[in-house]
């Protein structure tokens, strides 16, 4: 039994240890706007973070212009594989260092306006180009058979941003925040330093531009569907902030965070098994690999309960989630949208991800439909709408991949 079980870890032994510095970097992230929820125990601020972190993922969408999915079909059809790659570092360097230099005349203007919509700004500029950095290098290291790579950083920079807020509330500083986002800030700000001082020189306009125009045509369908499935999942946290209450603000925005385990879930199992996927020479659904993805997947959203339970239980006076139908609605909509993440990948191997746009185009109009239908729109509304599109975007991508040959939905006949 222990040479089965010692047998069984050594074969499983990368994808076990990329799980662990998965769940151990992310629980540290989703741990960190928490930290205002229960140690500082300041509602509002906690509430604010959540809508920033929620303008900061549409945003992120955008200002990416699909280099970092780009990468795999790139790589894929390379014939210098590693020039590849380096060539794309250099261009993603410079992309994020005009970036930067960009938001320089934004921050300058806006603190002649507002200093309340500077500080706003400020959030969602850092977590985007953090979350920007974080998403492509992730991908080179996946590339490059080191999946696990990314994590010193994100770990290092997740840890000081935590230790950095404690001080700054220890102190009593005022706008204590930007000390949680400082580290990501440094790190931006390094890495275009970095690059204009020792890689400048590698730069070449031509290959920026070829660079970007062929993530362009290969990504813009995805650009747009993820925009789309983005601003179904992130609306609720914006539209809470502004017309629902407080604790009901905190409820979900408490709810879809807990969500994110189930999300992390699915992104490391996906993201470890895409290279697999995407060179499978067969194109069709692997459902060896799609086995364990369920059974990680329905953990995850067991654990999620599980934590629910156990905060209601210790810290009920500081939060209280109910088990209502609309916190299982929330969760049961988190489950939806990674099962059509997981099975879009088989569109992007397909190179027809604009498929994948109408189906969340027309699920995205149906959410925004079924929201102007009310003048106000309660929790349980909100939840059940989310639900409602969620299942007809899963419906389309499964259809869609029957019409592409990966899923065959035709019932098989016995034969005499």
């Amino acid at each position: 039994m222990l040479s089965f079980v010692l047998n069984k870890y050594k074969n499983s032994k990368g994808l076990l240890n990329y799980f662990f510095l998965t769940y151990l970097d992310k629980i540290i992230s989703f741990a960190l706007p928490l930290s205002i929820l229960f140690i500082i125990k300041d509602k509002e601020l906690y509430s604010f973070v959540e809508v920033s972190f929620s303008y900061a993922t549409l945003a992120m969408i955008i200002v990416e212009l699909g280099v970092s999915n780009y990468l795999f079909f790139g790589y894929k059809k390379a014939d210098d594989k590693e020039l590849f790659l380096k060539s794309s570092l250099v261009n993603f360097k410079f992309l994020l260092f005009i970036y930067l230099m960009l938001s320089i005349p934004f921050f300058l203007s806006l603190k002649l306006v507002s200093p309340d919509l500077l500080i706003l700004y400020a959030l969602v500029a850092i977590r985007t180009f953090f979350t920007l950095y974080l998403n492509f290098f992730s991908n080179i290291f996946r590339l490059r058979d080191n999946p696990s790579g990314i994590y010193l950083t994100s770990i290092i920079v997740n840890i000081l941003s935590f230790l950095l807020l404690m001080l700054a509330n220890y102190m009593s500083l005022p706008n204590k925040i930007i000390y949680f986002f400082l580290p990501s800030c440094l790190l931006i700000i390094g890495v275009s330093i970095r690059f204009l001082v020792l890689e400048f020189v590698l730069f070449k306009v031509n290959d920026f531009s070829r660079f970007l125009k062929e993530s362009l045509l290969f990504s813009w369908p995805i650009i747009l569907n993820v925009l789309a499935m983005s601003y179904i999942n992130n609306y609720a946290k914006i539209y809470a902030y502004g017309h629902l209450t407080q604790d009901q603000m905190v409820q979900i925005s408490y709810i879809m965070r807990l969500g994110i385990i189930i999300q992390l879930t699915h992104s490391s199992f996906a993201s470890y098994f895409s290279k697999s996927i995407f060179m499978d020479e067969s194109q069709k659904l692997n459902f060896k690999i799609f086995k364990q993805y369920n059974f990680v997947l329905i953990s995850a959203a067991i654990l999620v309960l599980g934590i629910i339970l156990v905060t209601n239980l210790l810290f009920g006076s500081q939060i209280q989630i109910p088990l209502t139908l609309s916190t299982f609605l929330f969760l049961v909509y988190i489950l939806l949208w990674c099962y059509i993440g997981y099975l879009e990948i088989y569109f992007g191997m397909k190179n027809a991800n604009r498929k994948v746009l109408y189906y969340s185009i027309a699920s995205s109009v149906l959410y925004t439909a079924l929201i102007k239908l009310g003048a106000e729109i309660s929790i349980f509304q909100l939840s059940l709408f989310m639900v409602i599109s969620a299942i007809l975007n899963l419906v389309l991508v499964i259809r869609g991949l029957h019409k592409l040959q990966v899923i065959n939905l035709t019932p098989t006949k016995n034969r005499i």
